[in-house]
């Protein structure tokens, strides 16, 4: 048996392991959440367009016929995005919200994306 002494921390840290309140299941969110963003070739939102869909918090490139020819840019609402100049998410990064960028020539990004990258806006009701 311990000495006297030993016995109080002994007893204390059995008090803390047994009323410890236990830690609440995290629940993992849904699989691979996603947003989007819409490109155009032409602004303001004017065709050829498409609505890309991006794994949230993932870099995606953008495909070949849009890739260096985006004009107008606009993602989902709750949702903020990233341009970049350079594949896999490299480059000049111009971030955005919704409702876009109606005229990125006005930024000096016009015909100069090649990837981005969404995510959602925390606290945002409009989204998983």
């Amino acid at each position: 048996m311990p000495p006297p002494s030993h016995i109080l921390p002994i007893f204390l840290t059995l008090v803390v392991l047994v009323t410890a309140t236990p830690l609440p299941l995290i629940q993992s969110p849904s699989a691979n959440p996603e947003t989007h963003i819409y490109i155009c070739a032409n602004a303001p939102f004017a065709a050829p367009c498409t609505n890309l869909h991006v794994p949230v918090s993932e870099c995606i490139d953008i495909p070949d016929d849009f890739a260096g020819k985006i004009s107008s840019a606009g993602p989902d609402e709750g949702t903020f995005c990233t341009l970049y100049s350079d594949k896999a998410c490299h480059g000049d990064a111009l971030p955005f919200t919704n409702p876009g960028i109606r005229e990125l020539r006005r930024y000096g990004y016009e015909d100069v994306a090649r990837s981005v990258r969404c995510d959602f806006i925390t606290g945002w009701k409009s989204h998983p």
